[in-house]
């Protein structure tokens, strides 16, 4: 009697989709829209970038969080599988749920939505337009991860270089664009309020940093998950964090803080 073969994923991703997958995850709408509600919330050019760089040491500390427990416990599922084999498959249970009703819908549609935003702005559709064109990308991506790993996965590369691209596109743009004249920037009144602004100002910044824990959840559709998929964690964030640092010194460049706060685009 022969023993039927294992079943599990198909290990066809190297280490290249797995950094595309994590720059992927977190470039998306956070970084074309939050800048002006942070510099608002700041009020100077320094403390805009100030919060941008906290945002961003917090978000390296999480990618060697993950980037070790991924590379001890190389599952499908990422935190749900961290959190089953921590605390029960209760925990893992409410998190799976969790995940699928409120914390996953909802950043997809945030995402889906603002990409059907500036799709109708530049093609001049109507707003009522926007909703169908959300629900019609999500149920496109869906299908395409549905057919397989690898036609995902040249999709998944594809768009994150042509975002990676259009952001130094923005960035070349902006340094050779004239610069702002230096403006008085807003003063904070005491320790206090000043506290209060950096906390409400990371609130937009920690959600454009996020999305990089992603690439857990398909650690067994890697070829080399123990070795690529820290390696990938920590490339990708540290490429975001340069990305994302230029961006908003090329906004600041061109706009100063009350441009870039009075910004809608």
């Amino acid at each position: 009697m022969t023993t039927p073969a294992p079943v599990g994923y198909a290990r066809t991703l190297g280490l290249f989709s797995a950094t595309m997958m994590v720059i992927g995850g977190i470039i998306g709408s956070g970084i074309f829209l939050n800048p002006s509600v942070v510099a608002a919330r700041m009020g100077s050019r320094e403390g805009t970038l100030l919060v941008w760089l906290l945002g961003a040491v917090i978000a390296l500390l999480g990618a060697f969080v993950f980037a070790e427990l991924g590379r001890r416990r190389p599952l499908a599922g990422g935190g749900y599988a961290y959190l089953r084999e921590a605390f029960g498959p209760l925990a893992g249970f409410l998190y799976g749920w969790a995940l699928l009703l409120i914390m996953a819908t909802g950043a997809i549609a945030a995402v889906a939505m603002t990409f059907a935003g500036y799709a109708t702005d530049l093609f001049g559709w109507p707003v009522a337009r926007q909703p169908l064109l959300a629900a019609g990308a999500i149920v496109f991506l869906t299908g395409l991860n549905v057919v397989g790993v690898k036609p995902a996965a040249w999709t998944q590369n594809l768009f994150t270089v042509l975002k990676l691209l259009a952001i130094a596109v923005l960035v070349v743009a902006a340094f050779a664009a004239p610069a702002n004249p230096v403006q008085a920037d807003a003063v904070v009144a005491n320790q206090g309020s000043l506290l209060l602004a950096v906390g409400a100002a990371l609130v937009p910044v920690l959600f454009a940093f996020g999305g990089w824990q992603q690439t857990n959840f398909i650690a067994e559709e890697l070829r080399d998950a123990e070795r690529d998929l820290p390696r990938a964690l920590l490339l990708g964030v540290l490429g975001v964090v340069v990305a994302y640092l230029l961006v908003n010194v090329a906004y600041l460049r061109v706009l100063g803080p009350a441009g870039l706060a009075a910004s809608s685009a």
